[in-house]
């Protein structure tokens, strides 16, 4: 659908915002100053206080002031947080589609950040109930970004914190008159007034939901304040009390539609939505909702040209109080749930395929998915999966992959039931079932910073150094067993690879025929154990759910905190992070029931790991303090030695520098003892990115050269490649030029024999634009560009640097300027200098 485009795109008129803009807010100009100054220094301003406080006012306001800049304003009302999510969105919003279409957004903040950069959106973070997502947001995305967040509590962050109060008295006088249609110069009523706005406490919400109840009523000032007084004395909130009397107000078919939205999952939904769950045609309910919104009972904008509605949360509270009180809210639920598999079936069907109907239906769809698994139901999660896969292209085109993510990991799944594998046979496979406890860490790379270069002397190239240089990078530690000695390829061996999973399904159908729970579950253990050692992970999280719910249906919590911890480790393994830490979180909380120590710790890595796969990074770091400390509290050694590895790079990833230097010199030292030699490499890449951060080059380097040496010996060529890279900044900054030119051509020679792209590519941008310090070497340098240039003719650092050659060729040429021979191709210049580490 190639006219397709997100509804979070940026607003360009103050018509698209997803809020209904109230004008300039009475009695706020000072406040709007003050954080329009803050905004124009291009600072991030978190406006707090209460539900209906006037927040979103005063952001529709100043986003009036935005909006018409070439960036616009991009709003988001929900979604910030996760971090991963709020990724996403902005992703969405930006089309960013290497965001938006990968299955771990937390490991693309690069492509976000360029994004903002490039395209100077204002922000607007709506509904923030966290800080720590935004403030990472912040961080590593928008450090140099307007922006406002709007949030019921103050939050600690890299942001202006600026309290939205009531409102003065006369100024709340002035608004109720306003929203009333009362002239100012009429002051017939102005004591009654002033009543009302006192009981109301001035606050802006109950002020424009009162005034618009009276009128809806026909009442004068001193009735309502009457009723006001009396309900508010009932219900013991103005607040309530006021959208209370704006309910009685409405007949029978208003208040059930009120009420009908307030059954929705989340308050809020497009009138094509509502029609489907209401059974009401769409132009009474946009007749209706007219009078609603007159009202401001419900907040009206647009999503794709069409009217889209939503409760303001204090109204979707009062809602659902009303609902429940009646015992309809369970009820008018189910229907709501049935209308949403209806409403998704309908336009992801190929006769009525619509992707914008999907998409701004998709929170209401994982909402749908969430209450039902809370009641026990995940096959609504499998069937809204079902919908949009089977909805042509969308969830890859319109970027939905993490919802669709979401959706997977709400559903449990089932397997299907097909016999023969004595008990003896089955103990054989789910035998040392602590194997497939391994770890699949996530990268660690640190950004590249842009090295400052002066000139220097051309023969300086000539005198490359012929040491045995040895470099890691700060990458990953992949499949570390938790049990010594297991690794990996134990899960993989023949014997797995040549067991028919088949005829395991056939057993499970006759122990289920014959009701044996106990073969049941063994039977299941060995399919799974069977699915990850022939590779395949994601069938193996469906089993392993199925051995959950088997061990839930028989309370027996051993067996539930077994079945976390391996779901834990799957989950992480394929990438499914959210939940990953679902279970995670779980797993740990049973283990301190049960004093499990071991599962325990285990699990608190894999949270740890979870978390900063999300960049949750300080939460990630607590994870992984605890589980130093259950690894030193049962005397694990090898648990220690991990978890201050991972602890570590936590620190690193955070910022806090020394900390991970004392860190993973502690995880070094029992690395050494443990003669962990790759893992003792990967310690000393971390070292170096920290001495790196704190721009100590020469003991940077040296830490790099140590790693490379191990790195070296232990045949890993993938972390040699990438610490070469490292090696070759740092060089840079430490100016050792002629080490650096070297470092990056031995660097670029490995990202050709391990056939990476994206790696050739970066290794070549990073050779050139060091090599560009010469104006000798332009035609060495054209050599190199032009294989980049064939692998990926659109990246843009490639198409840069062939402007400055092209400039700079010019100039040499002018000024009769030798260039040194060209020889060969780019793969021999830099095997040539790989071949330097062999002498």
């Amino acid at each position: 659908m190639t006219d397709y485009h997100a509804y979070e795109v940026p607003a360009k008129d103050v018509s698209q915002l997803p809020v209904m803009h109230p004008g300039r807010p009475i009695g706020r100009d000072d406040l709007l100053k003050d954080i329009f100054n803050h905004l124009q220094s291009r600072r991030a301003v978190l406006l707090y206080g209460d539900a209906g406080s006037g927040k979103t006012a005063l952001a529709a306001a100043l986003s009036a002031a935005f909006v018409q800049q070439p960036g616009g304003v991009l709003w988001l009302s929900s979604g910030t947080h996760p971090f991963s999510e709020l990724l996403v969105r902005v992703g969405r919003g930006l089309d960013l589609e290497d965001v938006t279409q990968s299955e771990q957004p937390a490991a693309r903040v690069g492509v976000v950040a360029t994004g903002i950069t490039d395209k100077k959106p204002f922000i607007v973070l709506d509904n923030v109930v966290d800080a720590l997502a935004p403030k990472q947001f912040i961080d590593k995305c928008a450090d140099n970004t307007p922006m406002l967040l709007l949030s019921e509590t103050e939050l600690e962050g890299p942001w202006e914190s600026v309290h939205v109060d009531q409102l003065a008295d006369l100024d709340a006088v002035v608004m109720f008159k306003q929203k009333a249609g009362i002239k100012d110069s009429d002051s017939t009523h102005d004591i009654d007034i002033y009543g009302i706005t006192k009981l109301m406490q001035y606050q802006p919400l109950a002020i424009v939901l009162g005034a618009r109840a009276m009128v809806a009523a026909k009442q004068i000032p001193a009735d309502y304040l009457k009723n006001l007084k009396q309900v508010s004395e009932a219900s013991g909130n103005v607040t309530d009390a006021t959208i209370a009397l704006s309910y009685r107000a409405l007949n029978n078919a208003l208040q059930g539609l009120l009420l009908m939205l307030g059954a929705t999952f989340t308050g809020k939904g497009s009138v094509d939505f509502i029609a489907t769950v209401s059974g009401v045609p769409e132009q009474s309910i946009t007749q209706a909702m007219t009078i609603l919104t007159q009202l401001y009972l419900v907040e009206k904008f647009e999503r794709y040209s069409k009217p889209y509605y939503r409760l303001h949360p204090k109204v979707y509270a009062f809602a659902q109080a009303a609902l429940t009180g009646r015992n309809q809210l369970d009820s008018l639920q189910k229907k709501v749930h049935d209308a949403t598999l209806d409403y998704a079936r309908i336009y992801s069907d190929d006769a009525t395929l619509d992707y914008e109907m999907l998409a701004k239906e998709m929170d209401n769809f994982i909402a749908a998915a969430l209450w039902s698994a809370d009641k026990g139901n995940r096959d609504t999660a499998n069937q809204l999966v079902g919908a949009l896969t089977r909805a042509d292209d969308f969830v890859q085109d319109a970027g939905y992959v993490y919802e669709l993510l979401q959706l997977r990991n709400t559903a449990s799944g089932s397997t299907t039931a097909f016999p023969a594998y004595t008990t003896d046979e089955l103990d054989a496979i789910v035998e040392d079932e602590d194997d497939f406890y391994s770890y699949d860490d996530d990268s660690m790379d640190d950004d590249e910073e842009d090295g400052v270069f002066q000139a220097f002397e051309d023969e300086e190239y000539d005198d490359v150094i012929d040491e045995d240089e040895e470099v890691y990078e700060d990458v990953s530690l992949d499949d570390l067993s938790v049990e010594e000695g297991m690794s990996s390829e134990a899960l993989t061996t023949d014997s797995l690879q040549s067991i028919d999973i088949e005829q395991l399904r056939q057993a499970l159908a006759q122990a289920r025929q014959q009701g044996n729970f106990a073969q049941q579950v063994q039977i299941l253990k060995a399919i799974g154990k069977v699915q990850v050692g022939q590779g395949k992970e994601t069938e193996a999280i469906t089993t392993y759910n199925e051995i959950l719910n088997t061990y839930e249906a028989q309370n027996d919590d051993e067996g539930i905190l077994d079945s976390l911890n391996m779901l834990s480790a799957l989950l992480n393994k394929t990438g499914n992070t959210q939940a990953s830490v679902m279970h995670a979180t779980r797993g740990i909380q049973l283990a301190e029931q049960l004093g499990d120590d071991v599962i325990g710790l285990q699990l608190q890595t894999y949270l740890g790991d979870a978390r900063q796969d999300l960049g949750e990074t300080e939460s990630a770091i607590e994870s992984f303090k605890k589980a130093l400390e259950i690894a030193r509290k049962t005397d694990d050694k090898q648990y220690e030695a991990i978890s201050l590895y991972k602890l570590g790079y936590a620190y690193l990833d955070n910022g806090d520098t020394d900390d991970a230097i004392h860190t993973l010199t502690q995880a070094r030292e029992l690395f050494k003892g443990q003669d962990k030699r790759e893992y003792e490499g990967r310690v000393l890449g971390g070292l170096a990115s920290a001495y790196s951060e704190l721009e100590r080059w020469g003991e940077a380097i040296g830490y790099y050269q140590s790693a490379l040496h191990i790195a070296r010996e232990v045949g890993n060529k993938e972390d040699e490649q990438v610490t070469l890279s490292n090696l070759g900044q740092a060089q840079v900054e430490a100016r050792k030029f002629p080490d650096a030119l070297l470092s990056y051509r031995q660097a670029l020679h490995l990202s050709y024999q391990l056939g990476n792209r994206d790696d050739i590519v970066s290794s070549t941008v990073d050779l050139v634009r060091l090599m560009l310090m010469s104006n000798r070497l332009l035609g060495i340098s054209q050599l190199l560009l032009d294989e980049a240039k064939f692998l990926d003719p659109d990246d843009r650092d490639v198409m840069a640097l062939q402007d400055e050659i092209d400039d700079e060729r010019a100039t040499a040429d002018a000024a009769g300027v030798q260039q040194a021979p060209v020889g060969g191709t780019a793969r021999e210049y830099a095997a040539n200098a790989y071949a330097v580490l062999d002498e």
